[in-house]
């Protein structure tokens, strides 16, 4: 059976995946390992699946010991293998549970990665949609607790995805909302910054972006200032709203899709819940004007 099926309702694609039922749990708030070994930490290499890219410093075989990074397929994928991509990033071996536990190094190496596979999977033959998020905490649909990415390469036009291409055929919204973000900034860093968009996706939400247009992640990026201002945007999150669970998406141009995009980073925090009128209506409602979120997250 397919994974993917369309609502008849709505019109829109749906992924049906009844073995993630199957995927353990274990987001525990505790930064050490629970008595079930961690698949992702090192030394475990022979629980996941073969991995699909690695970096290892001092070299060695694949699939063993001695990683930096590592990339691979997803045990309890959303979609089928015969139909698209489910991976995941693991940006250290250490067993690291939020993001700013890893070091400017490794969040460097991890945002550097998922721009390589972004690009791979985005010229894969069956032109894939590939999307690039992170879920932090359970109560960001997190898993496990050993921080990581997860990469999809759709075999289908995402709804939301699309809509956000196509806005950019007409204009660049990012790059107006950046110019007069003022009191909604929060941070920057050389030739980027992180501010509270003027009408947020979702509640807390704070949006990264190069001051420059540019169109994909891995295009002219400085990784190194990237991961810096990452780490501080996600302590500042922290700190300031108190709210360690987290969702990031990757906004960014499909590799063979059109030139006229400026790529973006929303961190939303899990502050709110999404309740029926979000749910039954797909309006969301957002707590909290952006310029009194982005003084808190200043002053953390």
């Amino acid at each position: 059976m397919s994974s993917v099926a369309w609502d008849p309702v709505t019109g829109g694609p749906v992924l049906l995946a009844p073995g993630r039922a199957a995927r353990p749990h274990d987001t525990r708030a505790a930064r050490n390992p629970s008595r079930r070994p961690c698949p992702f930490c090192e030394g475990a290499e022979q629980d996941t699946p073969l991995e699909t890219y690695a970096e290892r410093p001092e070299g060695g075989e694949p699939n063993t010991p001695g990683w930096s990074v590592r990339v691979v397929p997803n045990k309890f994928p959303v979609i089928a293998e015969d139909e698209g991509i489910h991976e995941v990033v693991i940006p250290t071996s250490r067993h690291v549970v939020e993001l700013t536990e890893l070091t400017e190094q490794e969040a460097a190496r991890a945002l550097r990665v998922w721009a390589i596979r972004l690009e791979a999977i985005g010229t894969d033959p069956r032109g894939l949609w590939p999307f690039c998020f992170v879920n932090q905490g359970a109560a960001a649909g997190a898993s496990l607790q050993h921080t990581h990415a997860q990469i999809v390469g759709l075999p289908v036009e995402p709804p939301r995805l699309l809509a956000i291409e196509r806005t950019f055929a007409r204009a660049n919204p990012v790059a107006e909302d950046l110019a007069a973000a003022d009191t909604r900034l929060v941070a920057e860093a050389d030739g980027m910054a992180a501010w509270c968009p003027a009408v947020p996706p979702y509640t807390g939400t704070v949006r990264i972006a190069p001051r420059e247009p540019t169109a994909a992640l891995g295009e002219h990026t400085d990784f190194g200032e990237l991961g810096r201002l990452l780490l501080d945007v996600a302590t500042r999150i922290d700190s300031a709203l108190g709210a360690p669970s987290l969702n990031l998406l990757v906004h960014q141009r499909r590799p063979v899709g059109p030139d006229a995009y400026h790529w973006h980073i929303d961190v939303v925090p899990r502050v709110g819940t999404l309740a029926g009128l979000e749910l039954g209506s797909g309006v969301i409602a957002i707590a909290g004007a952006p310029e009194a979120t982005a003084a808190r997250l200043r002053q953390a």
